[in-house]
């Protein structure tokens, strides 16, 4: 039974002590109107501090049973499914400011970021349309895998970056990539052999750094809600840097060669460092200041230098693994164990280390490990495609460098476009899972569509010039949209402590399936090129043409592109060194095509998770 109150004295109360009362007292009728999950009615006090524990209580398992499933992202309820069941509401908190920092200094931030993706993006795909130029002139058809595989390769070794921009800063981490990277073309430009051109592409590699912390960068400063409105916009740059990268590069190289492309990017390199010197000033996270009042030494003892080395090796040993022709059983079984032992080491290290450069334990997240295979096999079929559809189109239609270029263009405008949509589909309608799965769809049925198109049995079927400007737009538009579609479910999955880190995991993942894609693919092109040539070239070499001329057409023919439509080639040769070409390339397209379906089955492992309108989440 309720016992009658204490009577209060005025004499036991300050003027302060009153307002708090009447303020209490006005809690709990607001209070009773709202819920009667503990009603008190017999005192004032105690029946607000009652209702308030039980609230809290109550609002607390809630939210630590969210923080479990989610690591504290999400802020609604969730179905069985991980769908959101309120209303997504344009903006979480009037209150809280729209970005990390004032418009005014986004608007200066921006254009430095916009510039960081220009300068990766061109140096990416300038090789692409320069590729059978290049290894022709160095002798290295064989080895385009290891030309473009160490250019890969240090993408991904750099990807930790995330981590270690938390520890030494944004910016400093972004003038040691570019430095690095305009080190690299100036090698490229200076190369003599394959050896040297791939050191040079390895340096060059450190510009997938810029792509990785300027993605970090926005990450920062832009909520969820829009943050696919403004990657779409930075892919926009991205798109002119692959533009130019592609159809620039093979003007400079048809007027000046191929060196010269490689140089010009030089001082372009040098105009970038400037502009982030100058004018790129970020906020402190607050996850960081605890390493901005570390001195140097301190920083230093933070670096997972054990999983650097082991992630490196394990990526080495892996390009040499898709690399060394299977019938090198000896080499092959070798490099294969070292490369188990090394994925063991680095998996054990990372998963041990209290402190890891690359935490792949949040991939027991379904939608992180989702995101992040989604990414590296969508990577390997794009990269499968970039590299051999110029290939095919230089030596089955007999095209050069600048008609590729220029060709590449409008798929590389469409798939800007794309992006930029995808970001305001995101926005408006706060979901992203079943657009992501139609989108993967439409790229596999794209490749489908390429494979019709370009089928190398029959050199009747061979496409116009018109339709080769849309036949890579499907695939490649398709995997613009993942790109996007899974950053955002993939830090919608996290905590903002740790955005940095599995934005480094799913660069991480992208560069281990571009590296993937290019080896793999040069595997998949090798193998058949050179059984197609010996097979085609001996059923067809007339009576008077003997082993040993024989053997050395089917040598240069593998080692040179170039070969096949020049005058040193035989006329009765001709046809069938574009069919082992053309069927060669059409194997690797069949390739990519099992890739997007490996991408396309991992995106059903990613859960929808609610885009906050906020930096906070709330």
């Amino acid at each position: 039974m309720a016992t009658e109150p204490t009577p209060l004295l005025a004499e036991d109360f300050d003027p302060e002590q009153q307002q708090q009362h009447e303020q209490d007292h006005l809690s709990l009728k607001r209070h009773k109107s709202r819920s009667s999950f503990i009603a008190d009615t017999s005192t004032m006090l105690s029946g607000i501090m009652a209702e308030e524990v039980a609230e809290f209580n109550h609002l607390d398992r809630i939210s630590t049973h969210r923080s479990l499933q989610t690591y504290g992202a999400v802020d609604s309820e969730l179905n069985n499914d991980g769908n959101s069941d309120q209303p997504e509401d344009e903006d979480d908190d009037d209150d809280e400011p729209e970005y990390l920092v004032p418009k005014h200094q986004l608007y200066v931030i921006l254009p430095c970021i916009f510039s960081l993706v220009f300068l990766a993006a061109l140096d990416s795909t300038i090789l692409s349309t320069l590729l059978t130029t290049v290894s022709s002139e160095l002798n290295a058809i064989p080895y385009i895998s290891w030309i473009a595989s160490s250019y890969l390769l240090s993408c991904s070794i750099i990807q930790p970056l995330g981590k270690l921009s938390d520890i030494f800063g944004r910016k400093p981490m972004l003038l040691m990539c570019i430095f690095v990277f305009t080190i690299g073309c100036l090698q490229c430009s200076l190369a003599t052999s394959a050896l040297s051109f791939a050191i040079g592409r390895f340096l060059s590699g450190f510009a997938g750094g810029l792509n990785t912390l300027g993605t970090i960068i926005l990450s920062d400063l832009i909520p969820l809600r829009k943050r696919g409105v403004f990657q779409g916009i930075a892919n926009i740059f991205y798109a002119i840097g692959s533009a130019v990268g592609g159809a620039c590069g093979g003007l400079i190289a048809e007027k000046f060669g191929w060196r010269a492309a490689f140089g010009v990017q030089c001082p372009i390199g040098i105009f970038v460092f400037l502009l982030i010197w100058y004018n790129l000033h970020l906020p402190q996270l607050e996850h960081q200041v605890v390493y901005q009042k570390a001195s140097m030494k301190e920083k230093f003892k933070k670096i997972d230098i054990t999983g650097i080395i082991a992630l490196s090796a394990m990526l080495f040993l892996f390009v040499m693994l898709t690399s060394i022709d299977f019938a090198t059983g000896n080499q092959f079984a070798l490099v294969a164990v070292l490369f188990v032992i090394a994925l063991y080491f680095f998996l054990k290290l990372e998963l041990t280390n209290k402190d890891p450069i690359v935490p792949i334990g949040l991939l027991k997240d379904r939608s992180v490990l989702g995101s992040s295979l989604s990414n590296m096999f969508g990577s390997v079929y794009i990269f499968s495609l970039l590299y051999y559809y110029p290939v095919y189109q230089s030596t089955v239609l007999n095209l050069d460098a600048k008609e590729i270029g220029i060709l590449l263009i409008p798929s590389i405008i469409l798939c800007s476009l794309a992006s930029v949509l995808s970001g305001l589909y995101m926005k408006w309608t706060g979901k992203y899972l079943m657009f992501a799965i139609v989108c993967t769809s439409l790229g596999s049925l794209g490749i489908v569509w390429l494979m019709i198109r370009t089928y190398p049995f029959d050199l009747k079927v061979i496409p116009a010039k018109f339709e080769l400007i849309y036949l890579f737009m499907l695939p490649q538009s398709s995997y613009s949209v993942i790109l996007t579609v899974t950053l955002l479910s993939l830090i919608a999955s996290v905590p903002i402590e740790s955005q940095s880190a599995v934005t480094s995991i799913q660069y991480a993942f992208r560069g281990i399936g571009s590296t993937a894609g290019a080896s793999l693919s040069s595997f998949v092109f090798n193998y058949n090129l050179k059984n197609m040539l010996t097979s085609k070239l001996t059923e067809h070499r007339p009576n008077d043409f003997s082993d040993e001329k024989l053997e050395k057409l089917i040598h240069t023919a593998v080692h040179n592109a170039d070969f096949i439509h020049s005058s040193k080639a035989p006329d009765w040769s001709v046809r069938y060194l574009v069919e082992s070409y053309g069927i060669s390339c059409w194997s690797t397209f069949l390739f990519s095509f099992a890739m997007s379906v490996l991408c396309l089955l991992t995106v059903f492992l990613i859960k929808e998770y609610k885009l906050h309108s906020t930096i906070k989440r709330k």
